[in-house]
């Protein structure tokens, strides 16, 4: 402000001169406008006083022709200066687009459960214990691609690993018979099974929608699709009391996909995830779709 008072004061110079020198004119013959860089100079001289006012521009570079920024009076005596804040209605504060990416992102923990169809309504074939059925992620990175320019909207993506189980309740495992996989019960006097559990390890590739906005913190609400890739798949059993593998493979489907969706308030999140594809390969294994929920704490 003060370098462009400057430049306008030096570009005046030549007609207050003029003025001055004139007995017999009190004020130029009008108010004089200039713009410089987008800011609007309207001076006026009248009765020995030079008035300057200053009005400004929105952010698109356009002049506010009725908000004054800036006031300045000058006569022989003193100089009286004001200055004015102002603000446009509905005028919202930009944000540059930009893409980041992360590593080490957060970690997560839910319950487990497997289900007849897409969803959480739980498996006529599988009697499952809840409370010891679940799994564990950690995110190993994220790449964030902000979608507008205020910053509500993004797409991300990244790589998360992790472990998860379902534990039977009972005397029964997940057994392959005749290459079919089935939930086969132990025996009464031997070969009694206990913490019977499905298991297996994953990467998963989230993708994923985000908006945001902010209510004391940041306030997510995301959702998007899930390939998974499922590995190191057994059952394991306790037999007789001792720890053992019953069966591995077991024809589960390497690939899966999941729908995620995600709330998230600060730091901390809770999460769903349902399978949208089967567990095992058709004609193979029961009819069963993993799901999961829990809590998600970002890094």
């Amino acid at each position: 402000m003060k370098k462009q008072l400057i430049i306008l004061s030096l570009a005046l110079l030549p007609i207050i001169g003029i003025a001055q020198n004139n007995d017999n004119e009190n004020s130029l013959p009008g108010d004089t406008t200039v713009v410089i860089k987008g800011r609007k100079f309207v001076i006026r001289e009248a009765e020995k006083k030079l008035n300057i006012k200053v009005y400004g521009k929105t952010q698109r570079g356009d002049t506010i022709k009725d908000d004054m920024i800036y006031e300045a009076t000058f006569n022989d005596e003193q100089t009286t200066e004001r200055r004015f804040e102002f603000s446009m209605p509905f005028q919202k504060k930009t944000y540059h687009k930009r893409h980041y990416v992360a590593f080490f992102t957060g970690i997560y923990m839910g319950y487990s459960q497997l289900n007849n169809d897409f969803g959480f309504a739980g498996s006529d074939a599988a009697d499952l214990k809840t409370s010891r059925s679940w799994e564990i992620g950690i995110g190993i990175t994220k790449s964030h691609y902000q979608l507008d320019n205020e910053g509500h909207w993004s797409f991300t993506t990244g790589l998360d690993w992790g472990y998860r189980s379902f534990r039977l309740q009972g005397n029964y495992a997940f057994r392959m018979d005749n290459n079919i996989t089935d939930i086969k019960p132990g025996g009464t006097a031997s070969n009694v099974y206990s913490v019977s559990r499905l298991r297996y390890n994953f990467l998963r590739l989230p993708i994923m929608l985000n908006w945001k906005t902010r209510i004391g913190r940041d306030l997510y609400i995301s959702a998007g699709l899930e390939p998974e890739w499922r590995y190191g798949i057994r059952s394991k059993a306790k037999v007789d009391g001792r720890d053992e593998t019953i069966d591995s493979d077991l024809n589960v489907t390497p690939i899966g996909l999941n729908a995620v969706a995600e709330a998230r308030y600060g730091n901390i999140g809770f999460y769903g995830r349902c399978g949208m594809t089967k567990l095992f390969d058709s004609n193979k294994g029961p009819k069963m779709y993993p799901s999961s929920f829990g809590i998600i704490w970002h890094w």
